[in-house]
């Protein structure tokens, strides 16, 4: 080794350690996430109250948040009333609990006759062993020739209403299929395929079971390299250094950086919440976002095959609690998702025995400079190149939700605005099939035939007998925009085509913007279209700019998509805000889960399309956007054994927020 390598390894190892802290262990703000103490206090209450039987499980554990007035009104020195909202599941029976732990008393306790309690990692696992005992799944191993079922695990996943027979009101219904881990490291690529269940989950049996035949199944593939590669040649280190340290502080849950000031926490449920987001016009601050978070996750698989079309997954409300652990986000991997001088922070989770754990690295907090110019303009008359440099604050997490990963991004820019970002990766949900190439005749695992007689494809060979298939992302993110106080209108800027009088020269037609105010919550659903584009902004009628245009900000929207599945099919009255890129309603505190606090077996009555009925004024008064962003995933061999991060992004942008390019001023060092 190199003198010159042998001292930057050892520059390396000195300042590559990260910072990590843990969240506050005490509550400091009304919005602050759960400490420990408090987890063991709900737990003591509902004990106490003789609501916790031996096979007791905590499917759900999270704050209930203040009403948003009383947030506002609350002042440091003031008092802090914390609760929590309790799902538990006795005997196949859910019960919802409200905990004031303030006053360390039971304030409610109801147990639940339609809604059902999300499953829990316990309860998922409890089922493998009764399923292995059943005469058909015996025998339909069997026939693929396997007989040591120690190798085998055969699951149970929550049950998305779909209509079947067994779907009764009430009853806890699941479905799954096995996997054979022979051979193999992993469970990805091992499904059986062929082999589906419904199961009661109540009485632990199946009530229906389908062998649809036995498929080869594939070599295993080597899903991870854990050690790496070597680098390609001529590669060379890229190090960066803060030697002063970060340029931004944390103090009590609040950050502070350039002109931004936010709080956040990390929730079980939706993962990172930003909270209480201002920004610093020439000393003053200014309301922007009251609150910002993921809202919901809805996957739904493209497929024929019920043990496939039965893949209709809101990963956030059925299973955050069924995750291998009491969240949805998982630890952070220092040098790969952040880089080695964040600082990192812990959360306070829930296991399903309802004792809780801490688990570090769960969110980074970084600068990084993009190599981007914040803005620049060469001269024409002097010659001269004028521009700045540009910085940016990230806010990162990860949630892991069976086979996809997914990083959340917030990211703060000095112009003002704020970027929300989304990387899917992970890996594919694969099934085994006979086709070995694509240039002959598919089977029907993969391809089909609409009542034309065109040829459809249900997934993609990514492997030699491996077919990845199609499938669907929406998340949607709830926004609760205070752009100079909590009163905002939607205003909505069409750019329509404008014709010219007949006497002109030349051309004779142009575009011309046309403003409209969103006047109630049923008027207020729109697509991105590239036919008819349109701004959406947000903006409060009682403050002005220096140059009388209302305050706003603006949703700009990156590459999306909607559902194109018909408004009857059941997962899509499931996940119905699927069907439009936006949405908004007044603010209301008991609509926080897009699909409804209690998604297994639900049928889409607690929902944003159910709310929307009311049709609601939106106008000066305080509103809440629910943001879609989508993609259709057809899946590609380059996407396999490891999808490369796919990201998706929106920003909020101020608009006639500021009245001149607030980064005139930096400096030209980033």
């Amino acid at each position: 080794m190199s003198l010159c390598r042998r001292l930057f390894s050892i520059a390396l190892l000195l300042i590559a350690v990260p910072s990590c802290f843990a969240l506050q262990p005490e509550v400091h703000h009304p919005l602050d996430a759960l400490t420990p103490d408090e987890y063991w206090k709900a737990y003591k209450v509902l004990q106490a109250a003789g609501k916790l039987a031996p096979k007791t499980l905590f499917a759900s554990v999270l704050l209930e948040e203040p009403v948003k007035s009383v947030v506002l009104a609350w002042k440091p020195g003031d008092p802090i009333v914390r609760k929590v909202d309790v799902v538990l599941l006795t005997e196949s029976k859910s019960y919802a609990a409200v905990v004031d732990i303030s006053a360390n008393k039971l304030e409610s306790y109801t147990e639940l006759t339609k809604e059902q309690a999300p499953m829990s990692t316990t309860e998922s696992r409890s089922f493998d062993e009764e399923i292995k005992k059943d005469p058909r799944v015996i025998a339909a191993l069997k026939a693929r020739g396997i007989t040591d079922l120690r190798t085998v695990h055969c699951g149970v996943i929550p049950a998305g209403y779909v209509g079947l027979p067994e779907q009764t009101d009430g009853r806890r219904i699941g479905w799954g299929e096995c996997s054979d881990e022979m051979d193999s490291l992993y469970r990805w690529d091992r499904r059986i395929a062929g082999i589906f269940y419904v199961m009661d989950l109540k009485e632990k049996k199946i009530t229906r079971f389908s062998d649809n035949g036995a498929v080869p199944m594939p070599p295993s593939t080597s899903i991870y390299d854990a050690d790496g590669g070597k680098a390609m040649p001529g590669t060379k280190p890229i190090l960066t250094l803060e030697p002063e340290g970060p340029s931004y502080t944390v103090e009590n849950g609040e950050v502070d950086w350039q002109k931004w000031h936010f709080r956040f926490r990390l929730d079980p449920r939706v993962g990172p919440v930003i909270n209480l987001v201002s920004y610093n016009d020439g000393g003053k601050p200014r309301s922007v976002l009251y609150e910002g978070s993921l809202s919901e996750m809805y996957v739904p698989y493209q497929d024929p095959d019920e043990g496939w079309n039965s893949h209709v997954f809101l990963d956030g409300g059925e299973f955050f609690a069924n995750t291998g652990s009491g969240g949805i986000i998982k630890p952070l991997q220092v040098g790969v998702d952040c880089p080695d001088y964040a600082t990192f922070y812990s959360g306070t989770f829930f296991r399903d025995d309802g004792t809780p754990y801490v688990r570090p690295q769960l969110a980074c907090l970084f600068e990084r400079v993009t190599g981007d110019p914040m803005w620049r303009h060469w001269d024409g008359s002097t010659s001269a190149i004028s521009g700045r440099p540009t910085r940016e604050l990230i806010f990162r997490t990860v949630a892991t939700v069976g086979n996809y990963d997914y990083i959340f991004d917030w990211r703060f820019a000095q112009d003002g605005s704020i970027t929300v970002g989304l990387g899917a990766t992970g890996i594919l949900e694969v099934k085994a099939v006979k086709d070995q190439t694509a240039d002959g005749d598919l089977s029907a695992a993969m391809v089909g035939k609409t009542p034309e007689g065109k040829r459809v494809e249900f997934g993609q060979l990514i492997a030699p007998g491996i077919s990845a298939v199609d499938h669907d992302h929406f998340f949607s993110y709830r926004l609760d925009l205070d752009v100079d106080g909590p009163n905002n209108s939607l205003m909505v800027d069409k750019l329509v085509p404008y014709k010219l009088p007949d006497t002109a020269q030349g051309r004779k037609w142009i575009w011309a913007m046309m403003p409209e105010m969103a006047k109630t919550e049923g008027e207020a659903k729109y697509n991105v279209s590239v036919d008819h584009p349109a701004m959406w902004r947000f903006a409060n009628e009682g403050v002005k700019n220096k140059l009388g245009q209302l305050t706003s900000y603006a949703i700009m929207p990156g590459e999306t998509g909607i559902s194109i599945l018909p408004a009857e099919e059941w997962p899509q009255k499931r996940a119905g805000f699927s069907a439009h890129n936006l949405w908004v309603t007044p603010y209301d505190p008991n609509e926080r889960y897009v699909a409804g606090v209690y998604t297994m077996g639900s049928k889409g009555e607690d929902s944003l399309p159910a709310w929307t009925k009311q049709n609601r004024n939106i106008m000066n008064t305080d509103i809440v956007a629910w943001y879609t962003m989508g993609f259709h995933h057809v899946p590609r061999p380059e996407d396999w054994p490891q999808m490369p991060t796919m990201w998706h992004t929106f920003t909020l942008m101020p608009y006639q927020f500021l009245i001149k390019n607030p980064t005139m001023d930096l400096p030209m060092t980033p």
